[in-house]
């Protein structure tokens, strides 16, 4: 190679190496950025938790989380901002959950699978952060609505796949949707009951009656199903 051509070559690896260092440091402040950002969201569901929103105070979650002022502001401007991005990331973690419980429930047990993964879901931080920030603002409406459209936007596809699973099972798609609103709701009143101070009675039995009642209402479309799907 003549000189020309070395100076060419080296030219274009320096050019080479100048583009791959460009990206290996525009993904390392990436990750840099997510790692901040995960970090201020596990220390605000901590709070969260542990004072409600009334006690919360965004520099508390920026303490805990390590992260300066300005670098809280660069990730979330206000408040509200950081409580509903902790909440879509609770949201975001429960539907990969629900869908690995749903496909691998057996028919033989499907709605005491359900019905136990429903209280798992009660007794989790999304719904004890959730249920208290809406009754702790609710004098806050902007944040209220906003944590009632991400309740909206995720619980659609949760519970659809449950309800999915149902159907699947042999039940017809309305009565699928109906045992699934049954099974959660009677939990979910019981719980908010329990968390606003009142009695909610023997949530095991009651739990155990529902599940009862419910698998002999599907029992017959449950067989049938079975004796077509064997025909």
């Amino acid at each position: 190679m003549d000189q020309a051509g070395s100076i060419m070559a080296s030219s274009r690896n320096g050019s080479d190496r100048a583009v791959r260092d460009r990206q290996t440091k525009r993904r390392t402040q990436e990750e840099r950025r997510a790692e901040t950002r995960a970090r201020l969201l596990d220390a605000s569901i901590r709070l969260l938790l542990e004072k409600g929103y009334s006690r919360f105070r965004i520099a508390d979650a920026a303490a805990i989380a390590g992260v300066s002022r300005g670098g809280q502001t660069h990730h979330f401007a206000t408040k509200n901002d950081l409580i509903k991005a902790a909440i879509e990331k609770l949201f975001g973690g429960e539907l990969d959950h629900v869908r690995i419980e749903a496909s691998s429930a057996g028919d033989e047990n499907l709605l005491e699978r359900a019905a136990a993964h429903i209280d798992e879901f009660l007794e989790s931080e999304l719904y004890q952060v959730s249920l208290k920030m809406l009754i702790s603002a609710g004098e806050t409406e902007h944040l209220a609505s906003g944590i009632r459209e991400i309740f909206a936007r995720h619980r659609e596809p949760i519970e659809r796949a449950w309800i999915d699973r149902i159907s699947g099972a042999g039940a017809d798609p309305q009565q699928a949707e109906d045992v699934f609103w049954l099974l959660s709701n009677v939990p979910r009143g019981l719980a908010v009951e329990r968390h606003v101070g009142g009695d909610p009675g023997d949530n095991q039995g009651l739990r155990e009656f529902t599940v009862r009642l419910l698998t002999d209402y599907l029992a017959k479309p449950l067989a049938n199903g079975a004796d077509v799907a064997a025909g």
